[in-house]
Parts: structure tokens; sequence; C-alpha cells
């Protein structure tokens, strides 16, 4: 069936690029956790994938999708349920194909994470362009009325467990108002949801990037910051950034100083997400580089302690015949390709879930023996511990040849994988500094062994 309006722009488009380039170039059976970490320390991290249906979709064809994600290790999905498709006239809610989906994904043990938006014309209050599913509603009590009419009829639904409030709010391109007109469309959805479901999730709309001041816009009116379970937000550096913009310079070295201390001052002290991210197999860039890029982004994104989500943007690339606002990398994102064939991503990832989420880490950078030469030379590492004491070493170059030294108390052993997830080799360390040479632009991750697992 053709694309409704609000479906065609459900893939990040150049807007988010133009924004990003003017605001970043400026500026049970689990072990308990080692007493040695402080309790606060650790988290449990979930991975999610981004992948939206329209009403009326082949359910066979998402069948696929979500063998996949089982496949993947990843039970979690997020994508939109449109108001536009399932209020498409004033009173005239039709959720029958919505209750196929979410069985089907209950048979598959898939949790559904939607985000709620997309306005229909009916419903629109026009703003500064020509389309209705960007803008504000023009009567917030028809909005109240459709949210709480959704939360409750998928109230039976128990893997349905969060509503997100609208999505990319804080760019004019994706919410054609104002920060008071959203906060508004937060409570009010916030306060439906919880009539329709008092046990569902409220998560704040996943922002294009880190937004301190659209956050205490909101959260400063209305006591909106009190609704919200979690903090959501997206990012995409190498793909939609300047060149000086990289994964990991992306946050800053302020995002925990500032970005974090703000939404807690604004909104209160809520979980932070990373629910969007993805790096596109454009022309010019291959799927090794998507490989290489998704392992540091896990290591550099999951290093943040505050972030323990992080929503992989998307299963499959888009056909070239189906429309989407924006530039190439919209239909290159996929770690598989339009017929599922899996680029090196997908294993790879395949291998970043299992070592990440399995159990609760904690980040043992400040921790850890592990320098790196020369100095300022683009040398990175990352080090994490699991619940049952053993480790994961990522460490990369991304200008030069560089050496990493590794002095682990303990340990016997690095198994390293490939950017493909497949076993690489064996590193024996016998209580001594192991050196790790790296190459210019090469990504090496390894499986730390301690000595009693020898």
């Amino acid at each position: 069936m053709p694309r409704s309006p609000s479906a065609t722009t459900r893939v990040p488009g150049v807007a988010r690029a133009c924004l990003l380039f003017a605001l970043l170039s400026a500026c049970a059976g689990t072990p308990a956790p080692s007493s040695s970490h402080s309790p606060s320390d650790w988290k449990k991290v979930e991975f999610s994938i981004l992948e939206d249906y329209d009403k009326g979709d082949d359910l066979a064809e998402v069948a696929k999708d979500f063998d996949l994600f089982k496949e993947l290790g990843v039970a979690v999905w997020r994508g939109s349920f449109g108001w536009d498709d399932y209020e498409p006239s004033r009173g005239t809610y039709d959720f029958e194909w919505l209750h196929r989906f979410a069985d089907l994904a209950a048979a598959r043990g898939i949790t559904l994470r939607p985000y709620i938006a997309y306005t229909p014309e009916w419903a629109a209050a026009r703003g500064s362009d020509a389309d209705a599913w960007n803008d504000p509603p023009s009567d917030a009590d028809d909005w109240f009325r459709f949210v709480r009419a959704l939360s409750s009829a998928m109230r039976r639904h128990r893997n349905v467990v969060s509503y997100e409030i609208y999505n990319e709010e804080n760019v004019r391109q994706w919410w054609d108002g104002t920060p008071e007109a959203y906060e508004n469309v937060l409570r009010r959805g916030a306060d439906a949801i919880k009539a329709g479901n008092p046990d569902a999730q409220v998560l704040l709309g996943g922002m294009v990037y880190p937004d301190i001041e659209w956050l205490e816009a909101v959260c400063a009116q209305g006591g909106s910051g009190r609704r919200v379970d979690v903090i959501p937000f997206h990012a995409y550096p190498e793909t939609w950034t300047p060149a000086d913009v990289t994964l990991e310079n992306y946050l800053g070295l302020t995002f925990g100083t500032e970005f974090v201390t703000a939404a807690d001052r604004a909104c209160g002290r809520k979980r932070l997400w990373i629910n969007e991210t993805g790096y596109a197999t454009t022309p010019g860039r291959s799927e090794d580089d998507q490989a290489r890029w998704w392992i540091r982004a896990v290591a550099t994104f999951l290093s943040q302690p505050r972030i323990d989500h992080l929503g992989i943007y998307e299963i499959k690339d888009l056909p070239k015949n189906r429309e989407a606002i924006g530039d190439a990398p919209n239909y290159h994102l996929g770690i598989t390709h339009v017929d599922r064939r899996k680029k090196v991503a997908f294993p790879a990832l395949q291998r970043l879930v299992s070592m990440m989420a399995a159990q609760p880490i904690t980040i043992a950078d400040p921790r850890g023996s592990i320098s790196s030469a020369p100095a300022g030379s683009g040398l990175y590492h990352h080090l994490f511990t699991r619940a049952d004491g053993s480790q994961v070493l990522f460490m990369w170059s991304r200008r030069s040849r560089g050496v990493v030294s590794v002095s682990p108390t303990a340990v016997t052993a690095l198994n390293e994988f490939g950017i493909d997830g497949k076993p690489r080799g064996r590193i024996d360390v016998s209580g001594a500094t192991a050196e790790i040479t790296l190459q210019a632009g090469e990504v090496r991750y390894f499986e730390v062994v301690p000595a009693r697992s020898r």
C-alpha cells in the first residue's frame, strides 16, 4: 500500500544533518557483582532495534525481521504507532492490525517500545510548513482521547511496556511547534497512558541530539519531568556530522558534567538512553567500515556511566522505491541488505550483544592498567568488567600506528574477536604486560580471561 505522509518521515533526514553541523562544529544464574565496585556502578545494558511498520504491512515479512532480531540476541523492538494510522478520523479507532502485530511479537518473545507520533490531518494545528504529520494537535483533548484509547486497547499485550511521546521533537522539521506545545502534549499524553495502562513507562520523545536547552524548556513547565521515566536521544556521528565530529567526541568531554547534570536538575534523575544510532554504508563506505563503527560505538557510548540502552537503526536497508525524507544515507543504515542478506556488522553486533548485555557490567577504565603510545596519536581503549568477573577490552586507532600496553591483574589470556564477530586468536598474558600493536584505523576487542577460568 502507498506509504502515508507520516510514514515517509520515519527515517532521519537532512534537517538533522544541518542542525548537527551547526551545533557540533561549535562545540537469574548471574553471579553477584564484585564487592570492589559500588552497587551504583553496575548497569544492565539493553539493546533494541528500530524498524518501522505501517498499518497493514505483511506480518509474514515482519516475522522474518523478528527472526533476525532473535538471531542477533535483541528482544526489544522500537518503532512508530502512528496516530494517523490508528485514528484516521476523529473517534474512529482501528487497532485490529496492531493487535495482530503485538501478538506476533509476543509469540517470538519480542518486547515492544513504541513511540506515538504523526498527527493526522484532521487533528493538526497547522504549523509553518505544508505538512500535517509534524504539527501539534489543534485540540489536546483529541490527543488525550487517542492515547488513552491506544494504551487501554493494548494493555492486554503484556509485551507492550512503554510509550514514547512523539519523536525528534527538538527539531522543527519533526515537530512544527514550540517547546510549550510539546510540553502540553507530553503532559497530556503521559496522563492518558497511565489512564489506559498504569504499568506502562512513559518516555520523552527521542531527541535528535542531547539538547539541554530543549529539556530545560520542556521539563520546567507543568510538572512534565516528573511524568517521564526515560530521557532518550539519538546519535549518528560520522553519518550526519561534519568530518571533525566523530564517535569519540560526539558527546564531548562535558556530557557527564553538563548534559547529565542539567537533565537531572530539570527533569529529575531519569534513565538516559541512546535509543537510535547507526552508520550508513553509502558509496565509499564499506560493510567493514560499518562493523568497525559499531564496535567503536558500543564501547564509546557504554563507557558513559548513565547510558544503559542502545537502539540499533536498523535491521535492514530501505528499498529504493520506498519514499523517505532525506538523502542517500537513509537507505543504507541497515545491518542487513533489503533482502536481509547480512552485512558484516550483523555478526559483529551479535557478538557485542552477547558480550555486553548478558549480565550486568561496570566501566573499569579508571581501574584498569592500560596505557597507549605515542600519546595524542588517536588511540582509544575502554575496559568493562562483567558480573562474573570477566572483562571486555576494546581498543582502536583513529589516525596512526600505536601500541596499547595492558597490565591486568590475575589474568591469563586475551581472547580476540574479529570485526565479523568470529574468534581471531588468543594472547597469553601470564601476569606480564601484553603490548598490542594497532595499525592506523584498526579496531580490536577481546574477552579478558581471569586466572580462575583457565
